[in-house]
C-alpha cells in the first residue's frame, strides 16, 4: 500500500473550496478569486505522506508529521500572501 491519503484528501479539499469559491463569491457577489485565496495545504500534505512512507507507523506519523505539517504552512503560504506584508 502507497500512503498518500493526505494528498488526496487535500486536492479534494482544494476542489471542494474551489467550487465554493465560483458558486458562492464569483458567481454570486462578483467578488474577484484573488481575495478568496485558499491556503496552500498540498506541500505540507506531501510531507506527511512522505513521514508515513518512512516511519510506516501511525504513531510516528502523528507526532511528526503533524509538526512538519503546521511548520509548513507558513513557509509554503508565504508566497501568496507576502504582497500584502508590509
Amino acid at each position: 500500500r502507497q500512503p498518500f491519503g493526505a494528498t488526496i484528501t487535500i486536492l479534494a479539499l482544494l476542489a471542494g473550496k474551489w467550487v465554493t469559491i465560483v458558486a458562492a463569491w464569483w458567481w454570486w457577489s462578483n467578488y474577484p478569486y484573488n481575495f478568496a485565496m485558499p491556503a496552500t495545504l498540498l506541500p505540507s500534505a506531501v510531507v506527511l505522506d512522505i513521514v508515513l512512507l518512512l516511519t510506516r507507523n501511525w504513531t510516528l506519523t502523528a507526532v511528526i508529521g503533524a509538526w512538519l505539517f503546521a511548520a509548513l504552512f507558513y513557509p509554503t503560504n508565504w508566497a501568496l500572501f507576502a504582497y500584502s506584508h508590509t
